[in-house]
Order: structure tokens, then C-alpha cells, then sequence
């Protein structure tokens, strides 16, 4: 029963496809560009965006992002800068903050 039901899957995909070759039927197609590439990050951006937005201590910035306190730590006193994911990250909770209480659900004492 099953075997017969893969083969009446595969049957029909064929088919779908062959209908498609023709131009007898239209399948979906989603094309989507290549994102740019994040934005650069000042260490007065992120220490803004530490204290204004969140009102976060660095430790709990860090934990927000997934990233080590003395990664923050060194993005504020401008040794490094966040690239790839964290920098992405940055981005998408600048433009959303609320997207924090997702990750980070705060309490109320």
C-alpha cells in the first residue's frame, strides 16, 4: 500500500513536470536577491544602542547577542567591530527592538 502510493507520487511529479516543460502548467518560483552586506558599526552606534534602546549592561548585551561581555567590551572601545551574524543581528534589533523581548523576555520585580 505504501510502495504504491510513492509510485502514484512519483507518477504524478513526473507528470506535473512534463506539464511544465510544455508550458501547460506553471510551477512556483521565488527569486530572491543576495542581501548586502551588513552595515558597518561605530562603537558610539553600539554603545547607543546598548544604552538608549535596551538600557542593558554590557554582560546582558553580550548575552542578547550570543557573544562573549569582552566582545562588547571591545566593540565600545573601538578595538574590533562586529562582522557576519553579530553584525547582521545589530542591524535587524536596530531597526526592531522589540524583537529583544522575543530573545530576551524581560521581568518586572
Amino acid at each position: 500500500m505504501k510502495k504504491k502510493r510513492i509510485v502514484n507520487d512519483l507518477l504524478q511529479s513526473l507528470q506535473e513536470a512534463a506539464a511544465m516543460e510544455k508550458g501547460q502548467l506553471s510551477g512556483r518560483e521565488t527569486i530572491r536577491k543576495l542581501s548586502r552586506p551588513a552595515p558597518k558599526w561605530t562603537k558610539k552606534e553600539i554603545k547607543k544602542l546598548r544604552e538608549e534602546v535596551f538600557h542593558m549592561s554590557q554582560p546582558l548585551f553580550a548575552s542578547l547577542l550570543n557573544v562573549k561581555p569582552a566582545n562588547v567590551r571591545a566593540w565600545e572601545q573601538g578595538q574590533r567591530t562586529p562582522d557576519g551574524a553579530a553584525a547582521r543581528l545589530l542591524e535587524i534589533l536596530s531597526k526592531d527592538s522589540h524583537i529583544a523581548d522575543e530573545l530576551a523576555p524581560s521581568t518586572i520585580k
